[in-house]
């Protein structure tokens, strides 16, 4: 009899799978080889081939994101060739594995049809918006979350032993993405803090799990820093980092808390509501926290619930310092398990009253799709434009106008010698991954008030020791705003010879 209700329970698991991965690959079909982003994507691919280069992150280059993303992106290069196109395929593969692992945390305490609810959204609110690319976010946010589906059963079953493999993806997720890796470490030992007090759970178990994942993370991350410190790498990491964001991006990055009722259409107001909507699950959630603790009525059910309180609030810090869309759906996948978590509760307390559960349940099915539907818009990205095949090595992906941007950088390839360096400025790191030639310089990017003053002597003193032959500029006008410096050097030293849309294009003075 038990083993039929487990082999049942499988195949029902195994229909739900299906359905998520079903629906995840309708999004994807039409869209995961769509576009270019020029800025970030160009971070990424052109930082994986520096690494390729035998560069390191943080100390030959700057990078506002950990290393390990670049070397998981270089794994991928070497595997299935350097190009945009391998890129996406990376892309793909996390946004198939996120609702799949979103939907086994949430079978450790919920039903398959309420885990494929808090499964579903992060196939349309996620990497869709991001073009499937694979930044380093959405790589860390996928080893938190297999991190969690390892240590949640370590701690409430007697496999202790699934607590070491979570503790080796915390540390890898900590080298993905820093910022997240800690608030899911603060989360996990808040979940072992919770069940200390429930008595249906095992102290001795506990302490055994928390061990367990403290030696995997160290396994993992004691080598690393001592490596990157012998090489020179770890002070950079630190300032880059670390110092950096408190330091320098909170004001040169920070953008308004969009206001609920001052948006000029239905779509805008859904799109600012949905800033609302996590602060305030999470404050309802904590006030039955609260009273469960008054009332004595603490039990596993609310440690659990505290847990992803805690996930899915330190996540959403991050929209507090730049509170636009891009990152606020960063900060989403622990909020869709804390609401339907937290949807259990309330069917639970009115379990004897059915017809109210049937209307409650169908009435958020509807809301919540409605929702979706409204965001679409919003979330994926316009189809409707015509765009072809991007005829580059490099290339794998759909752009508009192909031909345009092919021509330009088969031209830059055919007049700078592959010995040679361009630069491109302020902020189109992906030039030089498609045009496959070097930035003679650190910096892959500029930004009003990331640099200094003397970071900008120093980016001229590194291009005059490898000059480029041609520089690309956009936003000039911008540019002489925060760096007057840099335009000054490029007039003194070159040429303008032509314009590709809004890029002026310059090449390099012949001596005289």
């Amino acid at each position: 009899m038990l083993t039929s209700k487990i082999k049942s329970a499988r195949l029902v698991d195994l229909l739900f799978v299906a359905l998520l991965l079903s629906f995840a690959i309708a999004i994807a079909y039409p869209r995961w080889r769509a576009w270019v982003d020029w800025r970030d994507e160009g971070l990424l691919a052109y930082g994986t081939v520096r690494v390729m280069n035998g560069e390191i992150p943080h100390r030959d280059f700057v990078s506002l994101q950990p290393p390990l993303s670049y070397y998981a992106s270089a794994v991928v290069f070497k595997v299935f060739g350097t190009s945009l196109l391998s890129l996406r395929i990376f892309g793909l593969s996390i946004f198939l594995l996120l609702p799949l692992l979103i939907y086994a945390v949430g079978r450790n305490f919920i039903g398959p049809i309420l885990s494929f609810a808090a499964a579903a959204p992060a196939c349309v609110l996620g990497l869709p918006y991001f073009r499937f690319v694979p930044f380093a976010v959405w790589q860390g946010i996928a080893a938190s979350f297999a991190a969690a589906l390892f240590f949640i059963p370590a701690t409430s079953t007697k496999r202790q032993w699934l607590a070491f493999p979570a503790g080796l993806l915390t540390a890898i997720s900590l080298f993905l993405r820093h910022d997240q890796a800690v608030y899911t470490i603060i989360a996990l030992f808040v979940l072992v803090i919770a069940l200390h007090f429930i008595d249906s759970v095992s102290r001795n178990n506990l302490r055994r799990a928390l061990l367990l994942w403290l030696s995997g993370i160290a396994i993992v991350s004691v080598p690393l820093l001592v490596a990157w410190w012998r090489i020179g790498a770890l002070p950079e990491m630190f300032r880059q980092l670390i110092v950096f964001p408190f330091a320098t991006y909170r004001k040169t990055s920070s953008l308004p808390f969009p206001r609920l009722f001052a948006q000029g259409s239905f779509l805008d107001t859904a799109e600012a509501f949905l800033f609302y909507l996590p602060p305030l699950v999470q404050a309802i959630a904590s006030l039955y926290i609260v009273q469960s603790i008054i009332r004595r009525r603490f039990r596993f059910r609310e440690a659990v619930l505290t847990f992803f309180i805690v996930w899915s609030t330190l996540f959403y810090l991050q929209v507090l310092v730049r509170s636009d869309l891009t990152h606020l759906l960063m900060t989403l996948t622990p909020f869709f398990l804390l609401t339907v978590f937290s949807w259990s509760i309330v069917l639970e307390i009115i379990a004897h009253r059915s017809r109210i559960d049937i209307v409650l349940s169908v009435a958020l099915a509807i809301v919540i799709s409605s929702f979706l539907w409204i965001l679409r818009p919003v979330m994926l990205p316009d189809m409707s434009k015509e765009i072809e095949q991007l005829n580059l090595p490099r290339g794998g992906v759909r752009v508009a106008p192909a031909a345009v941007i092919a021509n330009l950088f088969q031209s830059l390839k055919a007049f700078v010698p592959p010995n040679r360096s361009i630069l491109a400025l302020p902020y189109q790191p992906m030039a030089y991954f498609l045009a496959e030639r070097r930035n003679p310089t650190r910096w892959n990017y500029l930004w009003p008030g990331d640099q200094t003053a003397r970071d900008y002597e120093n980016l001229i003193e590194q291009a005059e020791r490898d000059p480029p032959i041609v520089v690309l500029l956009s936003q000039q006008r911008e540019v002489a705003m925060f760096a007057p410096t840099i335009i000054e050097y490029i007039e003194a030293h070159y040429d303008r010879t032509d314009n590709v849309g809004d890029i002026a294009i310059y090449v390099r003075r012949e001596p005289n």
